[in-house]
């Protein structure tokens, strides 16, 4: 019986120097890789949800210490997106060139007069392939290590900065009457369409194991809701109304588009990240 308490004790002694290596540390530094869902929420009737899509993340993870308890987690992310939605209660169409959308500034005069170039397509189904560079900025509130173990809750926001997108659209040329489906592959917005920013704000909550010396495993699953439009939407007026690029119908008289719109939405993401720290 002495001889198992001895192990013990001794098990519990070695157990709190090796943690309290990891919870002595002001900085923590290392890697983050994370995958999730997407789900938007369409701002316009012209578009509806299409399933959910993906989004695979990779980056460098800082954790700030102010206190045992209390920190600042950041770093630079990678955010590798796919966001899905198709053609709503009206029809959608855009002129294109190969893998080039034209804006309507392209082809309307200075007159105001339009001049149509390059083929029309009506889109059915989109799928954006984004690219973005994300900060975030969250405070963590965690626990002592209990053993090697501590857990962990974030709060605060994810401020993603679009780097490039393409469109890879399901639809058929106007000029087809047979609405046969021609794939558009690799398509590049018009760079006004977008949202520079994408700033979302989220709950994780998750627990760190400390395995070895002060280097940490940590998981965490989150929710971020976005409050910035993806497309840019309403916020799209006066001249920039000239950037935009779909529209919903043809003057029947002269064959002009009208009624161009952004198809603004907004985006929901649930993330589930894995970080080796030192």
């Amino acid at each position: 019986m002495k001889n198992i308490l001895v192990g013990l004790f001794s098990i519990g002694v070695l157990t709190s120097i090796v943690a309290q290596e990891a919870a002595d540390k002001k900085v923590q530094a290392g890697l983050v890789f994370g995958a999730g869902i997407n789900m938007i929420k369409p701002g316009t009737k012209m578009i509806a949800k299409n399933g959910v899509g993906s989004d695979l993340t990779v980056g460098m993870n800082l954790n700030f210490s102010f206190t045992p308890t209390i920190g600042l987690n950041t770093g630079l992310e990678f955010d590798f997106e796919s966001i899905k939605y198709k053609a709503g209660n009206t029809s959608l169409f855009y002129f294109y060139n190969d893998t080039e959308i034209y804006r309507k500034s392209e082809y309307l005069s200075s007159e105001g007069v339009y001049n149509p170039k390059g083929s029309v397509y009506a889109l059915t189904e989109r799928k954006m392939k984004p690219i973005y560079l994300t900060i975030p900025t969250m405070m963590i509130f965690r626990t002592k290590f209990i053993g090697y173990f501590r857990y962990f809750g974030k709060f605060g926001l994810r401020n993603s900065f679009l780097l490039t997108s393409k469109n890879y659209d399901e639809g058929y040329l106007l000029s087809d009457l047979t609405k046969t489906n021609v794939p558009n592959d690799g398509m590049i917005p018009s760079k006004r369409d977008l949202s520079l920013y994408k700033g979302s704000v989220g709950l994780s909550g998750g627990a760190e194991w400390n395995f070895s010396g002060s280097t940490c495993l940590v998981a965490e699953l989150g929710y971020y809701y976005g409050f910035v439009d993806v497309n840019r939407g309403k916020s799209i007026t006066g001249d920039d109304e000239k950037n935009m690029t779909n529209f919903s119908s043809f003057n029947l008289i002269n064959f002009n588009p009208t009624g161009f719109s952004a198809l603004p939405f907004k985006q929901n993401q649930i993330l589930f990240k894995l970080s080796i720290l030192f």
